[in-house]
């Protein structure tokens, strides 16, 4: 099951695309706004106001790597869309009918996507470092592993829910969108956090959180309250997907 998951996986030129379109899109996004820089200088009495959405004294992040943050933390939402419609297959072909132990099944499907997002994740903060001079510490890594987390979650509860392919298409790409746009990987987020009314829209977005701690790990400022806020997001998330899932997998799941 497992090797015809993998097989499956480098026949799909989908995936191949969509890991390497990151670099592609900051670089393409960032050449638009080339000398905009996506932060302004604060006091700090400033920091706890909502008008921008990283705020501090200090190091400049321009708008190259506020997009590369924000178009790899996209694509790695994008995995939703890839589970989603994997296990919808296995559903449409009758294979989940087949199947004893589905819960394995889930946790492979899941095994699977993950370590795509792990070769997307290593492969371009590769490449942001050779082409962009970007350097990512630790903590920020460790962030970018935990966004394929919910976005695979979401994506096979949809592909166990859903009836009709386009819808469910249609449906996650839409959710994806609009994390992709609220979180800063279609407009620099100085941009949004400055414009009326999307300064707070925004924040429905958990990329939009999972950006802010990334841009401030890069210039070695402290979390605050950033990180607690993260992890609540992340468990609230993942806990209510698995929770989703599971309710799912025993009412059949059948199409």
């Amino acid at each position: 099951m497992l090797k015809k998951e993998i097989k499956g996986i480098i026949k799909n030129p989908i995936y191949f695309i969509i890991m390497f379109l990151p670099m592609v899109l900051a670089f393409i996004m960032s050449e638009g706004t080339k000398n905009y820089l996506s932060q302004h200088i604060q006091n700090s009495f400033s920091v706890d106001t909502v008008k921008e959405v990283v705020m501090y004294d200090g190091i400049l992040l321009n708008s190259k790597v506020q997009f590369a943050v924000s178009e790899l933390n996209f694509m790695l939402m994008m995995s939703a869309v890839l589970a989603g419609l994997s296990i919808f297959e296995e559903r449409k072909l009758h294979v989940w009918d087949r199947i004893v132990c589905k819960s394995n099944f889930v946790l492979i499907k899941f095994f699977i996507h993950y370590v795509f997002s792990l070769i997307m994740i290593t492969s371009n903060v590769i490449g942001y470092r050779l082409l962009f001079d970007i350097c990512f510490p630790i903590n920020s890594i460790c962030i970018f592993l935990s966004i394929p987390i919910i976005s695979i979650s979401l994506g096979l509860f949809f592909g166990l829910s859903v009836y009709n392919k386009a819808i469910l298409s249609n449906t996650i790409m839409m959710i994806v969108m609009l994390m992709g746009y609220f979180g800063g990987a279609l407009s620099l987020t100085s941009v949004l956090s400055n414009t009326k009314f999307m300064d707070l829209l925004m924040y429905l977005s958990p990329l939009t959180i999972a950006n802010r701690l990334i841009f401030k790990d890069l210039i070695q400022i402290n979390f605050g309250n950033d990180l607690l806020i993260w992890i609540l997001i992340f468990f609230t998330f993942v806990i209510t997907f698995i929770l989703l899932i599971g309710r799912r997998m025993r009412n059949g799941a059948c199409i």
